[in-house]
């Protein structure tokens, strides 16, 4: 089944400390990478986010972005809560960085501070308490985003079939002027022959000779057959096969494209120039597409 890459998903959850969302959007990209942009004081439970997505999500590159909403507290309950957790992590990871890249230079207290999830204002509340709620926003917004992309992938899929006709077509376009290609050599070879010796009897041993040197060199009957096969084999991939479809048809568009060429290095035929050149033209097309593919 046919994916896109590209989509979006929006989901909410009620939960005893205020509204969570979580809305997730995903671009193209060779692998799967996941950036999450969380609320303050949901630091520590980003790897969380992360493990959510699997099996849900194989390629693309994903934003995640999660926010809560209220509910309001009495001024008297409010306080300020400082995670010692999220805090000993950002400075383990600086110091980490500084001695990977080699810059020096020295935090303060005012800049640990300022990263997200060290001060929480919010009362009530804590990373484990809320993951339950969070969990099921994201489970919301995954679904909804791969509804998305699912919809997206038949737009395509549909795109595919009408280019794979196309390409049907010229490919039966070709095996006719194939067939008429070694004719008409035969008959402007014997035209030319007779016209620079009229008097000198025709040789037909070497004349077919000739035609049979021509009909091989310029055999496509093999690349004609191949080609058909790779036609059937991206519209097999396009239904059946489940992971890393977006591979798999760009594999198989680029034998095609090999197949193609070779046609049209090997005739000399305008009419079969032509046909390649189209369905050259579709294979690039579907390639472009392909890009979009989970």
């Amino acid at each position: 089944m046919i994916k896109s890459m590209t989509g979006f998903g929006k989901g909410t959850q009620q939960s005893p400390y205020g509204k969570i969302t979580a809305e997730v959007k995903t671009l193209n990209h060779k692998h799967r990478s996941i950036a999450c942009n969380p609320f303050n004081g949901f630091f520590l439970l980003e790897e969380k986010v992360k493990d959510v997505f699997a099996g849900k999500i194989h390629r693309g590159k994903v934003f995640v972005r999660i926010s809560k909403e209220g509910p309001g507290v009495k001024k008297s309950e409010k306080t300020v809560e400082i995670s010692e957790p999220a805090a000993k992590e950002y400075l383990r990871k600086i110091k980490r960085l500084q001695k990977k890249i080699g810059i020096k230079g020295e935090l303060e207290i005012k800049d640990i501070l300022s990263f997200p999830g060290v001060i929480d204002s919010s009362a009530g509340k804590n990373e484990e308490a809320l993951w339950p709620y969070i969990k099921k926003a994201l489970g919301k917004a995954i679904k909804k985003l791969v509804d998305y992309r699912k919809a997206e992938g038949k737009c395509l899929e549909k795109d595919f079939t009408a280019r794979l006709k196309k390409i049907k077509s010229s490919l039966e376009s070709i095996k006719k002027y194939g067939k008429q290609g070694v004719s008409e050599y035969r008959n402007k070879l014997v035209k030319s022959i007779q016209e620079i010796a009229q008097d000198t009897e025709l040789d037909k041993g070497r004349l077919e000779t000739e035609v049979a040197l021509f009909a091989r060199n310029c055999d496509i009957a093999e690349e004609i057959t191949r080609l058909q096969g790779h036609l059937a084999a991206y519209k097999n991939a396009m239904s059946k096969v489940k992971t890393d479809v977006g591979k798999k048809l760009d594999f198989i568009a680029q034998e095609m494209q090999r197949e193609a060429n070779t046609i049209g290095s090997k005739s000399s035929n305008l009419k079969i120039t032509k046909a390649v050149i189209e369905i050259k033209s579709e294979i690039e097309k579907m390639r472009e597409q392909i890009k979009n593919i989970e």
